[in-house]
């Protein structure tokens, strides 16, 4: 009878130290997971901050290269023009801004800068042309 109630104490001895390594798992189990759920997230608020960056870098230089044909399109119509363009939102509420300068270059040339302006993000674009 002894025998038999020493190794039922022997199996309940077992069982308890196998709950506790249970519970020890699923908590490493549950940390693992969560490290790899911050790790990822963090990752797509990286990737998405890069993003938003190209975009208005981007956006800033379309603006730029407006800037500059809105330029052309005023000296096409007057060689002698170099008034400027003033600091224009386009498209209208976005707060997005191009503007534009118009100068003498060397001889006949003129030097046409546009600088578009995007989330903070400035680009500017010199082009020198010389009207016939």
């Amino acid at each position: 009878m002894t025998s038999q109630r020493t190794t039922a104490v022997a199996k309940n001895a077992r069982r308890r130290s196998r709950a506790g390594s249970a519970l020890l798992i699923c908590l490493f189990v549950v940390s693992a997971t969560a490290m790899m759920v911050i790790s990822m997230v963090d990752a797509e608020t990286y990737q998405y901050s890069a993003l938003r960056n190209t975009m208005a870098y981007e956006r800033a230089n379309y603006l730029a290269a407006a800037a500059v044909n809105h330029a052309l399109a005023e000296l096409e119509q007057d060689v002698t023009w170099r008034t400027g363009i003033t600091s224009t939102e386009f498209p209208s509420g976005s707060g997005d801004t191009y503007a534009a300068t118009a100068a003498d270059g060397s001889g006949k040339q003129v030097v046409v800068t546009g600088t578009g302006t995007a989330d903070g993000v400035t680009r500017t674009l010199q082009v020198t042309i010389q009207p016939e």
